[in-house]
């Protein structure tokens, strides 16, 4: 299916990139940074789908070359800031914290209802938004935040609101959307109850409410507070875990590892690396990553431990309530890790995978693209067409299986008898289904799969063969049941 034609809309100006030791221009919040890399990884010029049909796993040998090149070196993602007037306490408190946040280079919105002095702290990712009274009423502040959500594809957010907030659309924007609301302290009882954090500035009194309350203390500093205030609201989200197999191709590596650590904008996660063997710099690589990164960790193993044993190793180091499991050569969009948590919202869902331009089954969409801004266009309409969808499915794959921690701990670890690899997940739907929960695929979440990029390697040899059939027969043996094939959705006729 091809990606159909979205309709003009305003957007915002995007934040110019600083390329050395310099503010932004036009930029007064006193930020600076050292030099970025003058060749980045990730471009949107880059071609990470070599043939007319994107879903061949082939990388064209510039990309490959280009990749072993450049070291992952990507600006992390930032969660985005909404703050909506007298969110704290007052305009001076709502100017201090929006410009604090856009230091950081978080995206802010800071709505305002009345003009301010043209003096104030700037930055390019500070957007100054008109509030009027009459975005004050339920059905106004939903219209104008679904708005603002759509036109700059904001996923994790926090909303800073005032005590005067409907808790009704408190409650909706986190239900639908997963955004974490901070509300003041002087809220009243029900605000309170819906917010996921209370903010409380200098002496502000506090209604009591029994939520987490972060304390920005008269006698701090405007970055301790904000120090306090971010950490306060990562911790609003359930931790992820992110676990990725590597052995050898550091070219699809690096390509994974920069997608996931630029497009991951979900505030609470981290990455676990588990290296089974490799011989091609791609063990130098992560022991740099993993000193530049404090949220990446990774194990090296002296073997080629195999998928299944490999995973469980990610699996027993996690300490997220959110597990992902994520091939290495796999390309994630922006945003990914927020839609795929909001729908594992759903207690009913055991297992959930993604859509992608290669799979054996139905979750394989054919989209025509080549580079990787195009991969980002398409994987946005994919996500705005089909938000909030899931899919009963037989088996969603583990090049991007998503679960919760207490479906891993009902389930228990892969089953390792598949030694090198295929038939775990089919194997671990079973499981899931055994045990009551829905197994499906996530349309809104487009990921890019190269495709056995690593068990690849034994086709020439004929081993792919040979270890398909010796793990369908241990399959079947196990659950006496006859394994048939999966079959994808054939592409829409031109």
């Amino acid at each position: 299916m091809s990606p159909e034609p979205e309709p003009a809309r305003a957007a915002l100006p995007l934040a110019p990139t600083m390329t050395d030791d310099a503010p932004h221009p036009g930029c007064n919040c006193g930020r600076r940074r050292n030099a970025r890399p003058a060749t980045p990884l990730l471009s949107d010029d880059l071609v990470i789908a070599s043939r007319a049909r994107a879903r061949e796993p082939e990388l064209p040998e510039a990309t490959v070359a280009h990749a072993l090149a450049t070291p992952v070196a990507s600006r992390p993602a930032r969660y985005d800031v909404l703050i909506l007037p007298g969110a704290a306490g007052t305009s001076e408190n709502d100017e201090r914290i929006a410009a604090e946040f856009a230091r950081r280079e978080h995206r802010v919105f800071q709505f305002e209802s009345s003009p301010q002095a043209v003096s104030r702290p700037s930055a390019p990712t500070l957007h100054r938004l008109p509030w009027s009274s009459r975005e004050s009423a339920s059905a106004a502040t939903r219209e104008t935040l679904t708005s603002l959500r759509r036109s700059e594809a904001i996923q994790s957010a926090a909303v800073l609101v005032p005590a005067t907030f409907a808790p009704t659309v408190a409650n909706e924007l986190r239900r639908r959307w997963g955004w974490r609301i901070i509300a003041p302290a002087s809220s009243p009882a029900p605000l309170a109850a819906a917010a996921d954090l209370i903010l409380q500035v200098d002496r502000e009194a506090s209604n009591g409410a029994k939520r987490p309350v972060v304390s920005l203390s008269q006698g701090a500093s405007w970055p301790e507070r904000w120090v306090a205030l971010d950490r306060a609201v990562r911790a609003a989200w359930p931790r992820a875990s992110i676990i990725v197999i590597t052995w050898d191709n550091l070219a699809f590596t690096r390509l994974c590892l920069a997608s996931v650590i630029e497009n991951t904008e979900y505030p609470n996660y981290e990455l676990i690396v588990i290296d089974n063997a490799s011989t091609d710099g791609t063990v130098e690589e992560l022991q740099r990553l993993a000193r530049d990164f404090p949220h990446i960790r990774a194990i090296f193993n002296d073997r080629n431990a195999g998928f299944g044993p490999a995973n469980n190793q990610g699996l027993a180091a996690a300490t997220g309530d959110i597990l992902v499991l994520l091939n290495n050569d796999t390309v994630v969009p922006r945003g990914w890790l927020s839609r795929l948590a909001l729908h594992l919202a759903n207690p009913a869902i055991g297992l959930l995978g993604a859509s992608t331009n290669r799979a054996c089954n139905e979750a394989q969409i054919d989209i025509n693209y080549q580079t990787y801004g195009d991969y980002q266009v398409v994987a946005r309409a994919q996500a705005e067409r089909h938000e909030g969808q899931v899919v009963p499915i037989r088996m969603p794959m583990m090049f991007c299986l998503a679960f919760r921690r207490d479906a891993y701990d009902r389930l228990g670890p892969i089953d390792e008898r598949y030694e090198t690899g295929m038939f775990e997940d089919e194997d671990y739907a079973l499981r899931a289904k055994a045990a009551g929960y829905q197994v499906a695929w996530a349309p809104d979440v487009y990921v890019h799969h190269a495709y056995h990029a690593s068990i690849g390697k034994l086709l020439p040899t004929g081993d792919y063969m040979r270890l398909v059939k010796q793990n369908q027969g241990r399959f079947e043996e196990k659950w006496g049941i006859c394994w048939e094939r999966h079959r994808p959705i054939p592409p829409p006729t031109p």
